[in-house]
Parts: structure tokens; sequence; C-alpha cells
């Protein structure tokens, strides 16, 4: 059954980035938007995804934007970081969804959900941070990873699901100890995110969401994608069992972005 250990040796065996990964990230991070557009459009790999990514209808445009200068000039620095992490998170993805009822193309719609509709509570916010605007891209690669080993026991999962009520969640801390968030916080330890940021996703893990503003609205982002259709058919709203106070306002804050976004 699924334990600590095949759950460690998984992350331990993400791989490191691609040379021309690595320089394109490296260009971000200096905010040389041209170099790194430049960069990937070396990557015909690279470059497909964030072609196929931009063009869905969350992120407004009216006609497909193709040419990599403009791709990484409509989505300025930010979102373009955001999805270079979110594309990293693709490589470690399964080419074929066994486990939740998903597959490339309704992944991408996941990403690109929450990765709007972060940044889009970010700026409302006026928070310009750029490691907690990525910090948003571990959420569909820790799916990913429950994926990837979920799928290896998946009748042992099944099994015990139709005797229990137990949530995916349930099942993952009873049999390796983790939580979803301890997964979360794992790989961004993989992928050399800053200690504050691993300090705050402590607050995530141990459910102190009070310890950062932005971690409430987080949990509330996260139950919002988890009530979409996507999620319910998917069966990746079972991974989560949130339950978080606020105040009304905060509530209200929260929708009035949303209800931005969809507009």
């Amino acid at each position: 059954m699924l334990s600590k250990e095949e759950l460690d040796s998984y992350i331990a065996q993400i791989p490191p980035l691609p040379a021309v990964l690595k320089a394109c990230k490296q260009a971000l991070n200096a905010g040389d938007l041209t170099k790194a557009a430049s960069l990937a459009g070396e990557d015909k790999a690279l470059l497909g995804y964030f072609q196929n990514i931009v063009n869905k209808p969350i992120f407004g445009f009216t006609s497909d934007v193709k040419d990599p200068k403009q791709i990484f000039g409509v989505l300025g620095l930010t979102k373009a970081r955001q999805l270079f992490q979110s594309y990293y998170t693709l490589l470690i993805s399964p080419n074929q969804w066994e486990f939740f009822k998903l597959n490339t193309a309704s992944f991408y719609e996941l990403q690109a959900s929450f990765i709007v509709r972060w940044e889009a509570l970010l700026s409302e916010k006026n928070i310009k941070n750029e490691e907690l605007s990525s910090l948003i891209t571990l959420i569909p690669a820790s799916i990913s990873v429950c994926e990837s080993v979920f799928k290896a026991h998946k009748e042992d999962i099944e099994l015990i699901k139709s005797q229990k009520a137990f949530s995916y969640e349930e099942l993952l801390y009873r049999f390796s100890g983790y939580t979803f968030f301890d997964l979360v916080k794992l790989i961004a330890k993989k992928w050399d995110f800053s200690p504050n940021v691993l300090l705050l996703l402590d607050g995530l893990s141990q459910k102190k969401y009070d310890s950062h503003e932005m971690l409430i609205y987080l949990i509330l982002l996260i139950n919002y994608e988890m009530s979409r259709p996507i999620a319910f058919k998917s069966g990746i709203n079972d991974l989560f069992e949130l339950e978080i106070d606020c105040e009304q306002e905060q509530i209200e804050f929260f929708y009035n972005v949303m209800e931005k976004v969809q507009a």
C-alpha cells in the first residue's frame, strides 16, 4: 500500500530543469522578457505549452496569440513566471491520467484557472511578490504527484473507499503520514522556494491560516476551484478537507474578485 517511503522516493526523482529551461528561468528572474521569449522559442514543447494555455478563454484574448515575443509581452513578467513554473509541473505530470478523471487539456484548464484567479487576488490586495505569485503552481503540481502515486494502488484505494467513506486526503495521511499540504511543501523544497515561502506553507499544513492573510484567500480559492464541475467529475475535490473561519468581509472580497475574473 501507499507509504511515506514511496512518496519520498517519487519526490526525490523529480528531475532538474533542462539547460534551456534553466536559461529561460534565469532570464525571467532577471526581468528580461525579450531574452526569455527568445529562449522559449527555441523549445517547441515549451512554446507550444505557452501558446496552448494563454489562449484559454479565462485569459481573455480575442484572437490566438502565437509569437513568443507577443505571448511574453501580453502576459507580463509575473504571469510569464507563473506559467513557466506551471510548465515544470507539466513535466512531472502523467501523459495518461488513470486515477483521477483528468487529461492534459483539462489539467491545462485547471492550471490556468488557478493562476488567473490567484493573480487577481494578489493584484486586488496590491501584493507584488514573485514567489507568492508562483506559490499557486504548487497546488496543481501536488495533484499531479497524487495521481502518479495513487494510480499504482488504484485497486486497493478503491476497495477501501467502497467499504468506508474515507476521503483521498485521509487515505493519503493514514498510509503515508503526509497531508496534501505536506506534499506541497516537499515540492516547494525540491523547486528551491525560499525559506519564507516554506514558513508560509507551514501555516497551510498546520491549518494556521491566520498566519498570513493570503493563506485565507488561498484556501477560499481552492474551495472555489474544487466546487467547479471539473473537480467533481475528476474526483480531485476529494483530495481536500478544508474548513476555515474567516470574516464576512473577507468572503465578500473574495467573491467580488472572482466576479471580476468572470466578467
